[in-house]
């Protein structure tokens, strides 16, 4: 079997640190793409006896040049582009009525047009070899609305000037337009052995767990750094999201760079399209 690389979209903090940690302990070649060269090399750093198979890109994944020089990198090595994983992610949390059409549309051109795009750019070179693996993250909020309820004074139902209940609408569409993206494509590469799935955490404060940080914003509401979630966490909204769960605590990354792992694996080659929802049963209430 030909060697592998996967690349990680925001892979410098979080959920794509985690996730980065997990492939290269999987024994991928690993290329970790974000805004931060600083935290891709931390991200490196802290898988120390895999590091060496890190190759790291500094960018913004909305500008078409840094997407063709993370897929010119990734396929420089050798072996074969075998994974992609979509994680880059961002997020705006406002009072519903003053949500604004930038906002909208900055958030869309990360969460949604540089997947597709970086997609596209990968299914290319994984056609010809007849295999390869998408992996979109998505979130609960893509398949149930927003509830503001444990996210105490950072999300309140109501706000100065009656401007409506604090919201995170562009995240929130950008994510179910994503999971609508994976069936799409799903359907599309599947005759030329390429699998493409989404996986979509729940509440995970995403800290850097390899370093013991504290627990910073819940992976439902961004997985990379929404603006105002995006906070250090009172352990009170820790327990009070905790209450939502079935199993009584909020997640762990690892515990979404697993199933990512998974979907990466030989034992997934019969599955696509789907939506694996990581979220200790918060969406089955």
């Amino acid at each position: 079997m030909p060697e592998r690389t996967a690349i990680v979209t925001g892979a410098g903090t979080g959920l794509g640190r985690a996730i980065a940690a997990r492939l290269l302990r999987d024994g991928f070649r690993v290329t970790l793409t974000g805004p931060d060269g600083v935290q891709l090399t931390e991200t490196a750093r802290l898988a120390p006896d895999h590091g060496e198979l890190a190759t790291i890109v500094v960018g913004d994944l909305r500008q078409p040049d840094v997407r063709r020089e993370v897929i010119a990198r990734a396929t420089a090595g050798p072996g074969i582009l075998f994974g992609l994983v979509n994680n880059a992610g961002l997020s705006a949390v406002e009072p519903l009525l003053d949500e604004s059409v930038a906002t909208w549309r900055a958030i869309f051109e990360v969460n949604l047009d540089a997947a597709f795009f970086l997609s596209q750019a990968a299914i290319e070179h994984m056609r010809p070899h007849g295999t390869g693996r998408i992996v979109n993250i998505g979130s609960i909020y893509g398949v149930v609305g927003f509830n503001n309820h444990g996210y105490g004074a950072r999300a309140p139902m109501s706000t100065p000037g009656d401007r409506g209940p604090v919201r995170q609408s562009a995240y929130d569409a950008s994510k179910g337009a994503l999971i609508q993206l994976t069936r799409t494509l799903a359907t599309a590469v599947g005759p030329w052995g390429i699998t493409v799935n989404t996986v979509s955490p729940g509440h995970i404060p995403w800290a850097n767990e390899a370093a013991g940080t504290t627990p910073v914003a819940s992976a439902a509401s961004g997985g990379a750094k929404p603006a105002a979630l995006g906070q250090r966490v009172d352990p009170a909204i820790l327990t009070a999201l905790a209450e939502q769960v079935p199993l009584r605590r909020t997640g762990r990354a690892a515990e979404v760079a697993g199933p990512v792992s998974f979907l990466l694996s030989e034992d997934a080659a019969y599955i696509t399209g789907q939506n694996i929802i990581v979220d200790g049963g918060a969406t089955v209430w």
